[in-house]
């Protein structure tokens, strides 16, 4: 079970075509917007898999409070990580990222093309008092880009942009992702 921000990772990874028996379900990655939703619905989908005697992996970071815990209760295998930047990054150059910057705001493709959906409505961030107290300790907007996601550029500038942030971009490297995963199928 993965969060559908993994769909393009685990694609690229053709880990089903590595092992045909693995079956992947992801979840729609606006959950991440109500963490007891996504509890929820995690929970629907194991109760599903658990029927069907299927062994589960969960693609997630720390995406709602004890899901580690969660997983441990239901004998899920959780890949390590504690967010999907991390899980794209690999943990030594995210942590090097975040070292560089520490007021890094992190974005990939699912976040980008639906920011005003996930945060500009919700959090009204066309006030500029309220763009202003959710952003003001970050710096630097970082896109990690995918292998294949359309040209973003232009439209992660004009976030940076609109957020009075500095740009940069940095490639994903599944290497982290791919072994991970290899470890536990």
């Amino acid at each position: 079970m993965a969060c559908g921000v993994f769909r393009s990772a685990l694609k690229h990874l053709r880990l089903t075509r590595r092992y045909p028996n693995v079956r992947l379900t992801y979840l729609p990655a606006v959950l991440h917007t109500r963490p007891p939703k996504l509890e929820k619905y995690l929970l629907r989908k194991v109760a599903l898999a658990e029927e069907k005697g299927e062994r589960i992996i969960c693609l997630y970071g720390d995406c709602f409070p004890e899901i580690n815990e969660f997983c441990q209760l239901h004998g899920i295998v959780k890949i390590p990580g504690a967010n999907c930047y991390e899980m794209l990054l690999g943990t030594e150059r995210f942590k090097q990222l975040m070292d560089e910057t520490a007021g890094t705001y992190f974005l990939e493709k699912e976040l980008l093309l639906n920011f005003n959906d996930y945060c500009i409505k919700p959090l009204e961030l066309y006030d500029e008092e309220m763009r202003k107290y959710c952003f003001e300790h970050y710096q630097k907007l970082l896109y990690v880009r995918q292998p294949t996601d359309p040209n973003l550029i232009s439209q992660a500038a004009d976030l940076a942009e609109f957020l009075e942030l500095t740009l940069t971009i940095r490639d994903a490297d599944y290497s982290h992702l791919e072994r991970s995963l290899i470890e536990v199928v």
